[in-house]
């Protein structure tokens, strides 16, 4: 009888040792953000109810992914407002500038400025627009200077409202990470992190609904 036990608890003690090995890394907290102050910076002391209040970002591995997943304190049952507003994270993987944008809604129009997004016309994401960014550039051959972003990969994603979140899957071949790549803050492009209005694809940073700031850096687990 106790060498029957003693298998058992054996077993499972070698169950949960698998398990345990097998199991997802957890999420990784990189940013967090007050809420009630998605007002445009305004300094009103409340916030627009329209899925901009941002809250918190994190990030965790899953497979040859990693998911970044933003938080709000709010958002309606279709995601943030569409088409007026779009998310801003920019990043850099071991030193290498990227950047992600996300819209509820997009319906691709040509960029008459810009001229580098002209892929997107026909193109209509309406459960959620999630693109790949490369090294944004600042022209300033205007009097008005425009950031260039060159677009990279359209990604998967969604937007969960009960949860008041949504996630890009981003693949590490994308940003060629690899395990223990250091995913670090990016640069100031209108902003670092933010919602922010834009019309056309351009926006200013006098029009930022709510930003935030990447604390830490996020190395990618070997598992």
């Amino acid at each position: 009888m106790k060498k029957a036990l003693a298998s058992i608890l054996s077993a499972g003690l070698l169950l949960g040792l698998v398990a345990q090995a097998g199991a997802a890394p957890k999420p990784v907290t990189l940013w967090e953000d007050a809420t009630g102050d998605a007002d445009v910076a305004q300094g009103l002391g409340q916030s627009i109810p329209a899925g901009w209040d941002l809250t918190s970002g994190e990030i965790a591995k899953n497979g040859a992914n990693l998911e970044f997943t933003v938080t709000h304190a709010d958002m309606p049952p279709a995601g943030s407002a569409p088409e007026m507003s779009r998310f801003l994270w920019n990043f850099t993987v071991n030193g290498k500038p990227f950047r992600l944008t996300v819209k509820s809604v997009d319906i691709g129009k040509p960029d008459a400025v810009g001229g580098q997004t002209t892929e997107r016309v026909g193109r209509a994401d309406v459960q959620g627009h999630f693109r790949l960014e490369g090294e944004c550039e600042t022209d300033a051959s205007l009097p008005l200077q425009r950031v260039n972003c060159p677009p990279l990969e359209y990604l998967e994603g969604s937007f969960d409202p009960a949860s008041m979140s949504f996630t890009v899957i981003v693949p590490l071949k994308s940003i060629k990470a690899k395990p223990g790549s250091l995913i670090g803050p990016g640069g100031e492009q209108i902003c670092t992190i933010c919602w922010v209005t834009h019309v056309a694809e351009r926006s200013l940073n006098n029009t930022i609904i709510d930003a935030a700031a990447q604390a830490v850096s996020y190395k990618v687990p070997k598992k």
